[in-house]
């Protein structure tokens, strides 16, 4: 199986909260907008996090242009409910009325669902009227991304019939289809990490209607050294002068994270199955400023067989 991500309409960057799954989204993001696809970015927790990744200080949710071709925009459920009522209700003056926001708090706490249901549909509506090329969603970490993708299908089979139900229909068109639609898996290399993205792997397969399309292990710590080399600096450490002490531990210890990584690469892999495509994302260590890690990143996808 081929690894086309950028070729999809919807890429959701699932993980746990700092393996740099919002990194991953403004990378995928600078990438595809430098090939040509008009592309908009979708922070659904809106801190801001994204944005600042591709150079924006301050978005919201009107799509903000970063780059040529690179929007980006933070999820609002409020401006999404006026954004709903405009279009689909023809409420165009609903969005004045005073009150609005306490109004979609008590319906919202009412009626589990809603507020999910807005973020899905407001991420949907821009393929359906294909406003973008692509459109890359940070969700919010591990099961909270379950939550928000599956409640097309809970709502769909609560509501059976009428406005919401159709519009849950269309939505779950877009969202079950691999062809446009694709979750893909981020997790460090570590074993904890690891674990905890297959236990997220196996819910987005069980729970959501998103097909599990690819995954990435961000950091890896390459082997940098063979056995023979590492026997032979070992060799002239001990002839040479304590500097060199130094250089054969930090070797050591490149070498001892270097395997760790290879090892849980290797159970990663093996339990995502075949039918997902892995690929590894370098550590990129603290000679990248923050202010350019996503274009080094982009870089590295750039080489990545796709």
């Amino acid at each position: 199986m081929g690894f086309d991500l950028l070729r999809r309409r919807l890429l959701i960057i699932a993980g746990k909260g700092g393996v740099g799954k919002t990194t991953l989204a403004a990378s995928l993001g600078l990438l595809a907008a430098s090939r040509g696809q008009r592309t908009l970015l979708v922070e659904v927790d809106a801190k801001g996090d994204l944005a600042a990744q591709v150079g924006v200080a301050n978005a919201g949710f009107e799509p903000v242009e970063a780059r040529r071709n690179l929007f980006v925009m933070e999820m609002d459920t409020q401006a999404a409910l006026e954004e709903y009522l405009r279009i689909w209700v023809k409420l165009p003056f609903m969005g004045r009325l005073p009150g609005l926001g306490r109004i979609f708090d008590f319906v919202a706490t009412a009626a589990p669902g809603v507020r999910e249901l807005l973020v899905v549909g407001k991420i949907c509506y821009e393929i359906r009227e294909d406003h973008y090329d692509l459109v890359i969603v940070d969700p919010p970490a591990s099961g909270h991304v379950v939550s928000q993708l599956g409640v097309t299908t809970g709502v769909g089979e609560l509501i059976g019939r009428g406005l919401v139900q159709g519009q849950t229909s269309w939505m779950l068109e877009i969202l079950s289809d691999p062809a446009r639609s694709l979750a893909v898996l981020v997790a460090t290399p570590e074993e904890t990490p690891v674990e905890e993205a297959l236990e997220l792997a196996d819910r987005l397969r069980d729970e959501t209607p998103v097909h599990l399309g690819g995954a990435f292990l961000n950091r890896v710590v390459p082997v940098t050294l063979s056995e023979e080399e590492l026997e032979a600096l070992e060799r002239t450490a001990g002839r040479g002068p304590s500097a060199l002490g130094a250089v054969l531990g930090a070797a050591r210890l490149s070498q001892g994270i270097a395997r760790q990584h290879a090892r849980n690469r290797a159970v990663f892999a093996d339990a995502l199955g075949p039918d997902v495509p892995l690929r590894e994302l370098p550590e990129l260590f603290a000679t990248v400023p923050p202010s350019r890690l996503a274009d080094e990143l982009a870089e590295a996808l750039e080489v990545l067989t796709w």
